[in-house]
């Protein structure tokens, strides 16, 4: 009887538990299912990022779902260099493969980190055959493509990490693709002006870079990383200098392709006789920061034996630390580190000794006449009122202990004075 009664209690409970999942299977759209096989992880939210890799690209179907991954999880799509990401301000990026070929977007903070994190992957490949105009900058490597655009770097590269010839123009293809669909929030600021201030005389072309961090700067300068610290948004450029190359004496920015050409030409001359002269321009952004940065060089350059500090001029300008590395020519680095010039200056739009043109001031000084002679006629009066009824209370004091000396104890005492207020004279007594 007892198992018979509990059946329905069952079947209601099982009711109650299975009803919210067959009902949210019904409403969930056909479209929510991932195909056979696609990798799909939503770990950030989609944004503009998911737009930009479609299921369908420069005519190309994806073969792969898409990978999006927020910040803390980029090492997921970078491996181990996840913390030089981190330092690129990178919030968040995207991958999804196409006819064998992956395209990767990563979203940065802002379009000066998205430039340096272009030019830090566009160094590490080492197999930069030339520039192309991508988006505000491309690179061709022999296993993809690499450009940037706005806050937006973008790695078009093989699956297999195996170059192909057939592949080359798919990855241009795709590459423009997603350039065509990137709209730069502030198109008008495209380079960090911290670069402007790197001497254009004897400067290797295409050998500047961009750094938001130690560990980025640690892979093109040796030691960079026990240099500098880079507390309190500190940012750094590079550059690397021949003493019989002509430079960019114009000044101008030229061209990704002759960049590219010519700063490979450098590189291979350069390795025949050691390592480049690089010349480090680290920017701090308060007078406090620089000084910290400055103790923090001198002390790792003091510790180097002596012939190691010969290859090391350093100094300080404005909130500039500037130090030439690799240097073998201790005249020419020493020029190079003097020419760079701090482009802020601090003036005084005023002497703070001179008294200030306020129109109110004759206001002021008889307000503060009045509140001044207003205290002392308060405390005046504040002194009067004290010493009178401090006087009254003596006064009063004094004459009553004055009467309390005389007593006529009862009534005992008589005076006879009639006598001489009748002018009579005196009784005198029957003896």
């Amino acid at each position: 009887m007892r198992v018979t009664k509990s059946r329905p209690a069952v079947l209601a409970l099982i009711l109650i538990t299975t009803l919210p999942v067959v009902i949210w299977a019904h409403q969930a759209p056909v479209g929510d299912s991932p195909a056979s096989g696609a990798e799909v992880v939503i770990l950030a939210s989609p944004g503009p990022l998911v737009k930009l890799l479609p299921d369908t690209l420069a005519g190309h179907k994806a073969t792969s779902g898409t990978k999006l991954v927020a910040r803390d999880n980029i090492g997921e799509v970078v491996g181990d260099k996840a913390p030089i990401y981190y330092e690129y301000l990178v919030t968040s990026a995207i991958s999804r493969e196409y006819a064998g070929v992956r395209v990767e977007v990563f979203e940065t903070r802002n379009q000066f980190a998205a430039l340096g994190l272009f030019q830090f992957n566009n160094e590490a490949g080492k197999t930069t055959v030339s520039g192309i105009e991508i988006g505000s900058g491309g690179a061709r490597l022999d296993g993809g493509i690499l450009f940037w655009k706005g806050n937006f770097f973008v790695r078009v590269v093989d699956r297999n990490q195996k170059p192909a010839r057939r592949t080359t123009a798919v990855h241009q293809a795709l590459a423009r693709a997603v350039a065509d669909e990137i709209v730069p929030a502030n198109p008008a600021d495209t380079r960090p002006p911290l670069l402007d201030s790197l001497p254009v005389g004897s400067l290797v072309p295409a050998s500047q870079r961009y750094f938001l961090g130690p560990e980025s700067l640690n892979a093109f300068v040796e030691h960079g990383r026990e240099m500098f610290e880079f507390v309190g948004d500190t940012e750094a450029v590079v550059g690397e200098y021949s003493k019989g190359e002509g430079g960019n004496n114009g000044g101008g920015q030229t061209p990704p392709s002759h960049q590219t050409r010519g700063g490979s030409a450098a590189r291979t001359a350069s390795a025949a006789t050691g390592p480049p002269m690089k010349l480090v321009i680290v920017e701090c952004h308060t007078p406090e920061f620089a000084t910290d940065e400055l103790t923090r060089i001198s002390g790792y350059v003091s510790s180097l034996s002596e012939t190691e500090q010969q290859q090391i001029v350093f100094k300080r300008t404005g909130n500039y630390i500037v130090a030439a590395v690799n240097v073998r020519d201790r005249e020419f680095g020493e020029g190079l580190v003097n020419a760079v010039q701090y482009p802020y200056t601090v003036k005084w739009l005023r002497n703070p000794l001179w008294p200030a043109n306020d129109p109110f001031r004759m206001e002021k000084a008889a307000d503060m006449l009045l509140s001044t002679f207003g205290l002392l006629g308060l405390i005046l009066l504040t002194v009067m009122m004290g010493g009178t009824i401090f006087g009254t209370s003596v006064f009063l004091k004094r004459r009553k202990q004055q009467r309390e000396v005389f007593s006529d104890a009862g009534g005992m005492l008589r005076l006879d004075i009639e006598p001489f207020v009748l002018a009579l004279p005196p009784k005198r007594s029957e003896e």
